[in-house]
Formats: structure tokens, C-alpha cells, sequence
């Protein structure tokens, strides 16, 4: 039966299509994706409003298809809004839900911290002006952007990125600041998970992109620790992690 362990609940800015992809190839058997979207039409502020003015009535909608947990994507939404928003609107859908929840902005920072990366290299296919505000978000929860690059991809365009393409993007971006402790490349839109796993093992340092880090917040959340391989180590160390309850029944 779908979903019979746990189902993620995803609130989409825009179309669901690398998405799901991405989760299928990752998610452990039993657990499936329930997703929804606000249908967005590119980076402006206007239609980031849209999308928020729709995410309680979209996490409660979510919360009536019985969904275990519920991801808020899209981080240019959040950051436009500045230091607190992504902490505010996961309380509102908390409250609004009773189910845990997380943003996208929120899961990724979670995660960097997670792997120890505090001097980041910001690399995304945002214009130049959304990849400064992703920037100064990251900067004001105290993470170090030591340098930040663009693709500048068209909106609409995002799922076409090879590869290949990004997986050049993200090692010249990595160039740039040798220093660094890792890489945050924002976006579920672009299927930048195809090549975390590579680009880790090739530039040593780890990697968190948007999906992987989406719904390893949730399965961490949710207690699911079974071994994810291929994806980066973000999720890999899902299956290095003891529960609270398993430590204390060992006590």
C-alpha cells in the first residue's frame, strides 16, 4: 500500500517534477510523497507572495491526506522575508497541523550544520540579486559565505540543466574558496542530486543540495534510518544516527 511506513508532505512553489523524481530514487520502501504546488511563474516578489499567501490552507490540506510530516520548498519565498521567517512559518504550519514540519532554506542550514560546514560555498542557477539574498540569509544565522556563483538559469528552464553542466559549475565554484568547508547548492527545480555524490568524492568536501537535505530533515524527524547510498553524506549519515530511545534503552 502507498505510503504505508511514512508519507512527506511537500509543498511545492511550482511544478512537481525533479522532485518526486529525486525522492523515488532515494526514499526507503514504504514511504511516499504527497505533493502540492502554488504554481508560481518565475523569480519575483509577487509571486513569491502568492505562493505564502497559499501555504496554510495547502498544510492543512496536506494534514488531511494524513501526511507524517510537511516540507515548506522554495527558498527564495523564505529569504525574501529575512532572518526568522523560515522559523515563523514552520510554527504556523506546526500549529496550524500538529505535524513536524520544515523549509527548505531551514533544512539545508539544519544540514550544514549537521556536517560540521560553517564556511560555505554558496553555488546556485538563482539570478544574481536571489543568490545575495540567499547569501545574507545563510550569513545572518552565522554561516560564512566565502564566495557565491550563478548559472542565472531561466526559470522555467531549471529541469533541463545537464548534469554535467553543473557538476563544472560546482567544482570551479569550490575553486574559488579552497578554504571552505562545503558546498550549498539550493533548489530542488534542477537535478543537481545526480552528481552530489561525485562531486564529494572528487573536491573532499561534503555537499548539500535541496532535495537530499528536504527529506533527510524529514526521515530524521520521522526516525527513518535506513541506509541511503549515492546521494551525499547528508543522507548516508542517516544510518549512522541512534535514536534518543535506542540510546536510552541501552543505558
Amino acid at each position: 500500500m502507498f505510503g504505508w511506513r511514512k508519507r512527506i508532505g511537500f509543498i511545492s512553489p511550482t511544478v512537481i517534477e525533479v522532485i518526486p523524481y529525486d525522492f523515488y530514487r532515494f526514499a526507503p520502501e514504504g514511504v511516499g510523497l504527497v505533493g502540492v504546488t502554488c504554481n508560481i511563474e518565475n523569480w519575483a516578489n509577487d509571486q513569491y507572495e502568492l505562493a505564502l499567501h497559499n501555504v496554510e490552507r495547502l498544510a492543512q490540506y496536506l494534514a488531511s491526506r494524513n501526511v507524517d510530516f510537511i516540507i515548506h520548498g522554495g527558498a527564495p519565498l523564505v529569504v525574501s522575508r529575512g532572518k526568522g521567517f523560515d522559523l515563523e512559518i514552520i510554527s504556523r504550519i506546526e500549529s496550524l497541523t500538529g505535524l513536524p514540519a520544515s523549509t527548505t532554506v531551514r533544512a539545508a542550514m539544519d544540514g550544514l550544520a549537521h556536517l560540521g560546514i560553517r564556511k560555505v560555498v554558496l553555488a546556485s542557477p538563482f539570478p544574481e540579486e536571489l543568490n545575495k539574498q540567499v547569501a545574507a540569509f545563510l550569513e545572518s544565522y552565522g554561516f560564512s559565505v566565502l564566495h557565491s556563483a550563478t548559472l542565472n538559469v531561466k526559470f522555467k528552464e531549471l529541469q533541463n540543466v545537464a548534469p554535467s553542466a553543473i557538476y563544472r559549475f560546482a567544482v570551479e565554484a569550490a575553486k574559488a574558496a579552497p578554504e571552505a568547508d562545503g558546498l550549498y547548492m539550493p533548489c530542488p527545480q534542477w537535478p543537481v542530486a545526480d552528481v552530489v555524490d561525485i562531486l564529494e568524492r572528487d573536491l573532499h568536501k561534503p555537499v548539500v543540495a535541496s532535495d537530499p537535505a528536504d527529506f533527510w530533515a524529514a526521515f530524521r524527524a520521522l526516525g527513518i534510518r535506513d541506509r541511503i547510498a549515492g546521494y551525499g553524506r547528508l543522507l548516508a549519515s542517516l544510518a549512522e544516527e541512534v535514536s534518543p530511545r535506542e540510546t536510552a534503552g541501552k543505558r
